[in-house]
């Protein structure tokens, strides 16, 4: 009987595998680049700081008032100072006026650096890097605390008198001619108040005014040459237009200072003067002496008549004879820019007197000199002893071989009198400001 075979006779026993064992990770290697260049960033930077340390420390050498000195590089004036202590004197404390608050209690010094002069405050930061020449000088004062303010500042009146011109007295005008050289402008002024004190003074002008000038001269034609005038005052009148007729004759021009008042009436014959080439001033509105008025009485005669004349003739009339020949620089700042020429005279015909024929023809006639003025009238009375003279004074220049022109071209034959100035008697222009005192 056969034997049965065991199932697991002849079948291989399944081994148990041999356990495997974890295999360890490997390790990473840590990298030394960063902090190499951690360290030589930090090394250079070192470098870097101490380089540049004793690149702006270096010591560089500077003139101190004219003595070589050695700084170091990038040090500045103050530190200079400190270690040179020159002798200079701090400047004071002082009120808005000026006045010494406190001795040395402003600026300690001031310096000039290469000829560049500094404020103490610019000099206590200012860098030097060498070859400077530094100069220390005395400190500026300081002024208490204050406010500003700008305000308007007016022009004055300067009164001059050309060379050779003799007085002629109070009142009476001094030279043949007066004129405005130069009109005034107003300006702005800087006013301090000090907080301290309590003072007011003036600071610096940020645009100083123009004063107005008063020019006073005798009138000397250039190349001495004989030229005069012929002026009549106080018309129009009915004595006016045969004196006219006269000059038409005679072929001679003249001038006429006239009365506003008198314009009413007279106005034609002005306009028929000034149409044959006759000049036409103002003699005022009804021949008040000008210094004996205020300002307020001054502008009305002058521009009541200006306005007169205006209508007559279309023109502004700024030449004026003032009643009497009286003027002064105080009645020019009362005329308020109302007369840019004032007129006198060197012949004085005293027709008002009424002296006789020949007397008014010697009068006119006696010291003939280049840039002659003669003073007739041909209002104020009876004037049939001028209208007989009239002839026999024209001849008596002509024949001295005298020509006669208007005022305004007497005065343009005088280069030395700068009517460019007043635009030859025309109006105030209207940027300029009158002066209300004098200089």
């Amino acid at each position: 009987m056969a034997r049965t075979r065991n199932a697991h006779q002849g079948a291989h026993f399944a081994q148990p595998l041999p356990q495997q064992q974890p295999q360890p990770k490997p390790r990473k290697r840590r990298s030394k680049g960063p902090i190499a260049a951690i360290l030589v960033v930090l090394v250079l930077a070192g470098l870097g700081v101490g380089g540049f340390f004793l690149y702006t420390h270096l010591p560089v050498s500077v003139s101190v008032n004219g003595q070589q000195r050695t700084v170091f590089k990038n040090s500045t004036v103050d530190t200079l100072f400190q270690s040179e202590k020159p002798q200079v004197k701090p400047g004071d404390y002082v009120a808005v006026t000026g006045q010494v608050l406190k001795d040395d209690g402003g600026d300690p010094y001031g310096a000039t650096v290469n000829g560049t002069q500094l404020t103490y405050e610019q000099a206590k930061s200012h860098v030097l890097v060498g070859n400077e020449s530094i100069a220390f000088t005395d400190g500026a004062n300081v002024m208490e605390p204050h406010t500003s303010e700008v305000v308007d500042e007016q022009p004055k009146l300067e009164y001059r008198v050309a060379d050779g011109t003799a007085q002629k007295g109070d009142h009476v005008q001094q030279g043949v001619v007066q004129y405005v050289l130069q009109w005034g402008k107003a300006g702005k002024r800087e006013v301090l108040h000090g907080q301290e004190t309590g003072e007011t003074a003036n600071g610096t002008s940020d645009q100083p005014a123009q004063n107005c000038v008063i020019m006073a001269q005798n009138i000397h034609p250039d190349d001495n040459q004989k030229l005069v005038a012929l002026t009549f005052d106080d018309g129009p009148t009915y004595f006016t237009e045969p004196y006219l007729s006269i000059l038409s004759e005679k072929n001679v021009k003249a001038s006429f200072c006239v009365i506003g008042e008198q314009l009413a009436d007279g106005g034609p014959v002005v306009a028929q003067a000034a149409g044959a080439g006759h000049q036409i001033l103002s003699h005022s509105w009804d021949h008040q002496q000008f210094t004996a008025l205020d300002a307020e009485g001054v502008q009305a005669q002058l521009g009541d008549t200006a306005d007169a004349l205006k209508e007559v003739l279309g023109t502004d009339v700024r030449y004026v004879r003032p009643p009497y020949g009286d003027i002064d620089e105080e009645t020019w700042l009362k005329t308020g820019g109302l007369m840019s020429v004032s007129l006198y005279w060197t012949h004085d015909s005293l027709d008002w007197e009424r002296p006789g024929t020949d007397a008014i023809v010697q009068n006119c006639t006696i010291g003939m000199a280049p840039g002659s003025v003669i003073l007739m009238h041909d209002g104020g009375g009876d004037r049939n002893q001028d209208l007989e003279a009239l002839p026999r004074i024209i001849d008596a220049w002509k024949d001295a071989g005298y020509t006669f022109v208007t005022v305004e071209e007497l005065l343009k034959s005088d280069s030395s009198i700068k009517l460019d100035a007043v635009g030859n008697g025309s109006a105030m222009p209207n940027d300029a400001a009158w002066p209300t005192e004098l200089a």
